[in-house]
């Protein structure tokens, strides 16, 4: 069965590619000869209907479909492209995210994995945790990945240590923003001193 690596990246702020957002669930298809194309049309139309279901406003969406299991280099086996062009400003500092964690029977290695999904998507203020109405938009996430191509694909924990993939059987998003230093502009200017003593 194929295990199929999903990686949705979202524009922001700039053209640059290293400015996306990128988050990167991983499904198993029990079908052999699956159409990832469509998994991955499937995917952003639905990322494309949740971002609508809370105002947040168009930015481009790209869901690339690669062989979790292939030999180097994996190029993509499917390309979903939505709203070319549309880079919104973040208007919140890049780099804080909100965590859907998830697991497999046991919260165990292996058997656990996260998505940090940008605060910038929601576009509400930050207080000093996040707030349950962010938290369940979060948490829609999980039933997109959860129902996506019916019966024959599982949104799985993919562990590349024991090379298996098991289906995601429990998830949670807790009240702590996570950081995610990556995630931030390159500095486009400086202040500087020296120190005389």
């Amino acid at each position: 069965m194929p295990i199929y690596r999903l990686q949705c990246s979202f524009g922001a702020d700039t053209a640059f590619p290293r400015d996306r957002f990128v988050f990167t669930p991983h499904f198993n298809v029990s079908l052999p000869g699956a159409d990832v194309q469509a998994l991955c049309d499937d995917l952003a139309a639905g990322l494309q209907a949740w971002f609508v279901a809370q105002s947040s406003p168009n930015r481009e969406i790209s869901v690339k479909g690669y062989d979790a299991q292939g030999t180097p280099p994996v190029f993509p086996v499917g390309d979903a492209l939505l709203n070319p062009g549309d880079y919104p400003a973040s208007g919140a500092a890049r780099e804080l995210a909100i965590c859907l964690s998830f697991y497999s029977e046991r919260n165990r290695p292996r058997q656990r994995g996260r998505l940090y999904i940008p605060h910038a998507f929601f576009g509400s203020g930050v207080g000093l945790r996040p707030g349950a109405a962010d938290r369940g938009r979060v948490g829609e996430l999980a039933t997109i990945f959860a129902n996506l191509g019916g019966t024959d694909v599982d949104w799985v924990v993919f562990s590349r240590a024991d090379n298996a993939a098991r289906s995601v059987s429990d998830w949670w998003v807790d009240d702590e923003w996570d950081i995610i230093r990556s995630r931030g502009l390159r500095p486009t200017t400086r202040l500087a001193g020296t120190v005389d003593e």
